[in-house]
């Protein structure tokens, strides 16, 4: 009786410790990647590294691989880690960037935090990886709400100051257009499309001269500026700066 009293304890016991489990994985899965997966912590893939600039705004830290899976799918890979806005200013937008001795290590994206990353604050991004590769991981380039940006000017980056400039250029000479033909209520009204209708060297053709997102980058510049100058200025504000951006 003891016996068979100790045997369903210990049953019960291994049942709800594996209960507990798939609801924590489960939990996990929805809160890294989807409501949909399965997911652990793997710890037998190695740690990306962090190339850090000394002025760099945004600090990467506490990386983790975690692997996934869903019922009638095979078992994925993800990569997330912490952006914290190490400056005194409301960041925007930035670009960051993996790299890797091999093909499958290599990748980049932008990102447009809602409502912006403050000073001191934090966000979880994440990356797709499903391979074994070695894998770096550095931010390229910080747009600030204020309109000024910061480059990594490191080998390889996809955002570069001449692709900026010339993007900058491109969407305020078009906003100006649009200024001169139905006025400053028109140019707001065209932001949101701004990218639809300023189109310019993108991805690996790009990538030489502007970076791969660079041109992007600075239309999106040219954006976050009118919308400064109409804030400050209004109508008149967003005409002096569109103006003085096209020359």
């Amino acid at each position: 009786m003891k016996y068979s009293r100790r045997s369903f304890i210990g049953l019960l016991t291994l049942t709800l410790g594996a209960l507990g489990g798939v609801a924590w994985s489960k939990h996990l899965g929805r809160r890294i990647w989807s409501p949909r997966v399965f997911a652990w912590r793997n710890f037998l893939r190695r740690l990306p590294k962090i190339e850090q600039p000394p002025d760099s705004p945004l600090l990467i830290a506490n990386p983790r691989y975690y692997a996934f899976w869903s019922v009638g799918s095979g078992v994925g890979g993800v990569l997330t880690f912490a952006v914290k806005n190490t400056s005194n200013k409301l960041v925007h937008s930035y670009a960051c960037r993996h790299y890797s001795p091999v093909r499958g290590g290599n990748g980049a994206y932008g990102s447009h935090p809602p409502g912006g990353l403050p000073p001191g604050q934090s966000r979880q991004d994440s990356i797709a990886k499903h391979d074994y590769v070695d894998m770096t991981l550095i931010i390229d380039f910080v747009q600030f709400a204020d309109g000024t940006t910061w480059f990594s000017n490191a080998p390889g980056t996809t955002v570069k100051a001449e692709g900026v400039t010339a993007g900058a250029k491109a969407a305020a000479a078009h906003l100006l257009n649009i200024l001169e033909r139905n006025g400053a209520e028109a140019v707001l009204a065209g932001l949101p499309r701004i990218h639809a209708d300023v189109k310019g060297p993108f991805g690996r053709a790009a990538a030489p001269n502007f970076g791969s997102f660079g041109f992007y980058s600075g239309v999106t510049n040219t954006v976050v500026r009118v919308e400064n100058a109409n804030a400050e200025g209004g109508p008149e504000g967003v005409a002096a700066m569109l103006r003085a951006a096209a020359d």
